[in-house]
């Protein structure tokens, strides 16, 4: 005992030079457990080079990561020629699944999200087996490596826990670090929008403590459609700077990339609980993120050329005018909670500051798949909040439910517009009408860029923009440029 005091004591008595030369090799987690000490505790509050220096040793280094690969992504997808496209793709999805890289698809808040919460309540499982002195058997499972994600991710090293976190943010003072750190999370759901395979559980191990026996180390698995379910439900996100679509809440229209990831998410999971039990493989019903990488290449579609101006000879037709490609059929599917599960998880007593998320919620959604066709009607000059490169596009059409065969909402007119945003993502805007007045409305962006395969992800809400909603997920993809093609060829797979 007396000699673990004079340790301490001794390290105490350190210059501070020498502690900061000892602390700066310290993790993040191990650096807030450090805090117990008031000692240490004051120094590491005021010590703001070593909270620089800990930053960019276990964080700076995933977001520059992230910025090489998503660079590389974007010139490999945006400029590759037809012949290189899939040569280019290949390598893109080797390199997403290199054991160092593959952490950085579930950087985004929705996924730190879920991490804190599994670690939370491990720890206090922790903390209840210490007390009766037992520990649970260790079955954890091998790092999870699958290259669909169809289960579980890899673990991810220099993982920002809730301890770590709370270190970064509260004792270190690092300059813009919440700024950095909201990069990071864009930067990796925009990479996981791109990637798709959408990532369904997470594999988080436990944070080591000290009252863990060696050997006894497990490992948590957490179901991330929970906590994508409460981002895609949560009505707050819905405002007039965010044009109630997936976009930032500053009314620039720029793509707030984890809003189109959680929608991914929770299409993707309620698709494959749908498809498993009814759909044979190789069906429209099929999503077309279901691949790495495949779609989202400008022109994937690969239906017809088109030559990319605003100004377009006017003796052509509408639909070889149109750059987007829009006239044809497309596979739509909706998504949506019950209103009263709706209304309840938005408006009860017990709501969550601003700001703080509300709780993950694991409800039944009911699915809709609706085919739609479309056919242009209009093209214009871009307005002045559109990007300037591409004309818009008009076009109108019907729409009716394929599964289930009879739903009277999905039957419907359709009209809407195709245009540029400002930083050039392709926004699409819908409308469905009944008995000639408008009900229901939708904004999505078309991943990939200008005649994508990948198609549109967005929301579709209350034409009136109602603050109580309903509202939720949509996504649409092209299967044929005919607008004419028969139900049984878009249904022959079921």
């Amino acid at each position: 005992m007396e000699k673990r005091t004079s340790m301490v004591n001794n390290l105490l008595q350190l210059p501070h030079e020498v502690l900061h030369g000892i602390l700066i090799h310290v993790a993040p987690t191990d650096l807030a457990a450090l805090r117990c000490c008031h000692v240490l505790d004051n120094f590491i509050n005021h010590d703001s080079l070593l909270c620089k220096e800990i930053y960019q040793r276990h964080f700076s280094t995933k977001l520059e990561d992230l910025i090489m690969v998503e660079d590389r992504a974007q010139r490999l997808l945006r400029t590759a020629s037809v012949d290189r496209c899939s040569s280019n793709i290949a390598f893109l999805d080797r390199l997403i699944r290199a054991q160092k890289n593959i952490g950085i698809l579930c950087n985004s808040s929705l996924f730190e999200w879920a991490t804190d919460t599994a670690k939370t309540t491990t720890r206090s499982h922790v903390q209840h087996w210490s007390d009766v002195d037992q520990l649970p058997d260790n079955n954890s499972s091998e790092d999870g490596n699958d290259p669909t994600f169809s289960a579980v991710v890899p673990n991810r090293e220099n993982n920002d826990s809730e301890l770590g976190r709370a270190v970064l943010r509260k004792a270190i003072r690092v300059p813009h670090a919440t700024r950095l750190q909201d990069q990071i999370h864009r930067l990796s759901a925009k990479l996981h929008c791109l990637y798709g395979v959408p990532i369904q559980r997470l594999q988080v191990p436990e944070t080591p403590s000290s009252s863990l026996r060696p050997g006894n180390r497990s490992d948590t698995e957490v179901d991330v459609h929970p906590f994508a379910r409460s981002k895609v439900y949560d009505l707050r996100q819905h405002s007039e700077g965010t044009l109630w679509g997936p976009f930032v809440g500053d009314g620039s229209q720029n793509v707030d990339w984890e809003k189109i990831e959680a929608i991914m998410i929770i299409l993707d999971y309620n698709i494959q609980i749908f498809t498993n039990k009814y759909v044979t493989h190789g069906s429209n019903l099929i999503p077309p993120w279901d691949r790495p990488f495949v779609g989202v290449t400008p022109h994937s579609l690969n239906l017809r050329p088109a030559e990319l101006s605003v100004e377009r000879p006017p003796s052509l037709p509408l639909h070889l005018q149109d750059p987007y490609d829009v006239s044809g059929t497309w596979m739509r599917v909706v998504c949506f909670l019950d209103y009263r599960e709706l209304f309840t998880f938005n408006f009860s007593e017990d709501q969550p500051p601003p700001g703080q998320p509300r709780p993950p919620i694991d409800a039944e959604e009911a699915i809709r798949f609706i085919v739609v066709k479309l056919q242009v009607t209009k093209i214009e000059k871009p307005g002045e909040d559109d990007g300037q490169g591409l004309p818009v596009v008009h076009f109108k059409g019907s729409s009716y439910s394929a599964l289930p065969p009879v739903d009277v909402n999905a039957n419907s007119k359709i009209r809407g517009t195709v245009r540029l945003t400002p930083e050039g993502e392709v926004r699409w805007t819908t409308f469905s009408v009944f008995h000639g007045e408008e009900r229901w409305r939708s904004e999505g962006i078309q991943l990939g860029g200008v005649q994508a395969a990948r198609g549109i992800l967005g929301y579709w809400f209350d034409k009136d923009f109602d603050e109580y909603g309903p509202a939720g997920p949509t996504a649409f993809w092209k299967v044929s440029s005919d607008p004419a093609l028969p139900e049984y060829d878009i249904m022959e797979d079921l």
